[in-house]
């Protein structure tokens, strides 16, 4: 066994890993494109792993503008309004478009949910599930017409779809109202629904409806928009504070739990900025976005988490469409007891990934 062939072994071994591995890296003051050069159409937004790729899901909203409320008398989060003056919010034209990603390229799949595969109303806050034991793929998403607030579902056999609704008003079990969610997966396949209120109820084998078992807590201040996950044997739920695509984003309260239906424990706000609150700046919380999501990644360090919100009224594009408003990432910084560190602004998240 010759010292060249040693030499040859080694330099192909760390050849080898090299390959394994890639930074990517995700901007926030940009948005990515996808294979037509086209910005992201983006909106509340849910991420799916599966199979070793990325599916993006975004509430497409349209063309109008968005709305800066800073300067009236209700301040920057008070933009979210009915009746005539509303071009975008409570429309009955939403869909859900579908992306396929690495994290360095992004393939745009069209759409997921179309409105001819819903009942008429407003959609919102689209998240896809895959289920294992049935082999199918479950989009729960808020729909709100003339004569109900509720929870919808559709399914579809593949990640892209096109998802079909098989229920259009989820039994939920307790009162709480019908609002921003998420949807988490655990690791022996139980799934849990945390919504605005805040509600988590333990739903059933086909994820298409809930148990009956639930765990209620409150937030400092009244907050919206859940992301749900765990971390080693940790659970973590991350509201913010009211936003309805408000200009400037919202808080991050941090909750943990060592069980997923609770008691949660508060562990402090990381995401507002350190001058004194001022209704009327867009500049309250550091990361200028409310939470949509929070994915895993592979990376050189271990698995690390990313955040991912909506950067809303922020669009570069001319006559500034809400569909294409920017959006934020950043790896939360987790401390060595578990909890979350303060956030800060990140032109862009860099990432040494692992390929999948």
């Amino acid at each position: 066994y010759s010292f060249c062939t040693l030499l040859d072994n080694t330099m192909l071994a760390v050849l080898t890993v090299v390959a394994l591995l890639g930074v990517v890296t995700l901007p926030n003051t940009k948005l990515p494109t996808d294979q037509y050069g086209n910005e992201l159409i983006t909106g509340e937004g849910d991420v799916l792993q599966h199979n070793g790729d990325y599916y993006f899901y975004f509430n497409n909203w349209g063309g109008c503008a968005g709305v800066n409320c800073c300067n009236t008398s209700g301040g920057c989060a008070s933009c979210c309004f009915k009746g005539p003056d509303d071009g975008c919010v409570y429309r009955s034209n939403h869909t859900v478009e579908v992306y396929k990603s690495d994290l360095r390229k992004w393939e745009y799949l069209g759409t997921a949910l179309s409105v001819s595969a819903r009942r008429n109303g407003t959609e919102f806050r689209p998240h896809v599930v895959y289920n294992k034991k049935d082999n199918r793929f479950v989009m729960w998403y808020e729909d709100r017409t003339s004569d109900c607030e509720c929870y919808a579902i559709a399914v579809s056999d593949t990640p892209m779809g096109p998802f079909v609704t098989i229920s259009e008003d989820v039994h939920m079990t307790t009162g709480d109202k019908i609002g921003d969610f998420d949807i988490f997966i655990d690791d022996d396949g139980t799934a849990y629904h945390i919504r605005t209120g805040f509600s988590i109820e333990k739903l059933n084998s086909s994820y298409t409806g809930v148990t009956g078992e639930y765990y209620h807590f409150t937030t400092p201040k009244p907050s919206e928009g859940p992301v749900f996950f765990k971390r080693n044997s940790l659970y973590y739920i991350l509201p913010g504070t009211g936003c309805c695509a408000c200009k400037g984003g919202s808080s991050v309260y941090v909750f943990i739990s060592d069980k997923p239906m609770g008691p949660y424990q508060f562990f402090g706000d990381i995401g507002s900025s350190q001058s004194p609150f001022d209704k009327h700046s867009p500049l309250n919380y550091v990361t200028n976005a409310q939470a949509s999501a929070v994915f895993e990644v592979n990376t050189t360090s271990g698995v690390e988490y990313v955040w991912l919100g909506n950067q809303w009224v922020t669009c570069q594009l001319p006559g500034n469409p809400r569909n294409h408003d920017l959006l934020f990432f950043t790896k939360l910084p987790f401390l060595s007891n578990g909890s979350i560190s303060h956030l800060s602004w990140k032109d862009e998240e860099v990432i040494d990934l692992v390929s999948q």
